[in-house]
């Protein structure tokens, strides 16, 4: 309501001085309109190299650039499971990284020191039985780490999820 009032007085103002009007194509209601959403654009994306296979989801979140919102990530060869947050912050205290969906929850340990090589905080564990529901759920994949959380983010396309789970498995 202030900013409302300190707007319109500002256009009287305005009025009534020599100068040019303010350019109208930049008001606050536009600039409300065009700025960067704080729910991730994206779909999700599969990608499959010699080291492993990676589910991801990128996006430009404001403190994260233009890094994934959240990338799954499972080596070759091994049963394991890495996921990736990068605009959480590490916290000295907190050792667990949760991943879910619906009613289903998963939980990584977590390096308190943060991950130096992806930004933000990393979570690991052996490949989590529960996965395929999560990955598959409608309600969309949320994260939490300590009182930082992520989502109900998008959800992932069946033949997606289905992608990365085989190749998990292989």
């Amino acid at each position: 309501m202030r900013s409302a009032l300190a707007f319109t007085a500002l256009l009287a103002l305005a009025g009534c001085s020599d100068t040019a009007a303010p350019d109208k194509s930049d008001t606050p209601a536009k600039q409300a309109r065009t700025a960067t959403p704080e729910v991730p654009a994206g779909t999700w994306q599969f990608a499959s190299s010699g080291e492993g296979s990676g589910l991801f989801l990128p996006g430009m979140a404001p403190d994260v650039a233009d890094r994934p919102v959240v990338h799954f990530f499972c080596p070759k060869g091994v049963m394991r499971l890495l996921v990736n947050v990068p605009s959480f912050k590490p916290v000295a205290s907190e050792e667990r990284l949760s991943i879910g969906a619906g009613g289903t929850v998963v939980t990584l340990v977590a390096d308190p020191k943060g991950d130096a090589m992806r930004g933000g905080v990393s979570g690991e564990a052996p490949f989590p039985e529960d996965l395929p529901f999560i990955l598959r759920s409608p309600e969309g994949v949320r994260a939490s780490y300590g009182a930082q959380a992520v989502g109900p983010l998008p959800a992932i396309p069946a033949a997606t999820a289905r992608r990365f789970i085989d190749a998990c498995i292989d």
